[in-house]
């Protein structure tokens, strides 16, 4: 999380490709290839957004309880002095075109904004999204 973090407030993820960059066969560039066990799709969308995908279908209530077991994962690495943690929004905030939000898990700092949602993939079926944005 510490390296979201850093990539966000040094570049506003424009260097995020999620990918390694192999200078030999041999030698891994360190890159900015991040892997979270809870969230294995991980990208940066055009609106400069590091975006991690749970890749779940779940059921209302399964993904109530994932998004519950996620902020106190998440929460662990979030700095209290800097972090304020957590607003419950419920309903569409209208930031994801495709995707739309049920309930959302906001914490906020003074240089960016983490949301874990639940997004609808499809009628009764849900997953849970990690968004991390640099603030204006």
């Amino acid at each position: 999380m510490n390296k979201v973090f850093e990539l966000g407030i040094k570049d506003n993820f424009d260097s995020y490709d999620a990918t390694f960059t192999k200078q030999s066969a041999f030698l891994v560039v360190p890159g900015y290839a991040i892997k979270f066990d809870e969230f294995p799709i991980a990208y940066a969308d055009k609106d400069n957004r590091f975006v991690a995908k749970t890749n779940l279908n779940l059921d209302s209530l399964s993904a109530l309880k994932k998004l519950e077991e996620l902020q106190s994962l998440v929460g662990l690495c979030l700095d209290s002095v800097k972090w304020a943690k957590w607003d419950e929004v419920n309903g569409d905030d209208a930031a994801t075109v495709f995707f739309k939000e049920l309930k959302q898990a906001r914490a906020t700092s003074n240089e960016l904004t983490l949301n874990l949602a639940i997004t609808i993939v499809a009628p009764k079926l849900y997953s849970v999204v990690m968004y991390v944005k640099r603030r204006r």
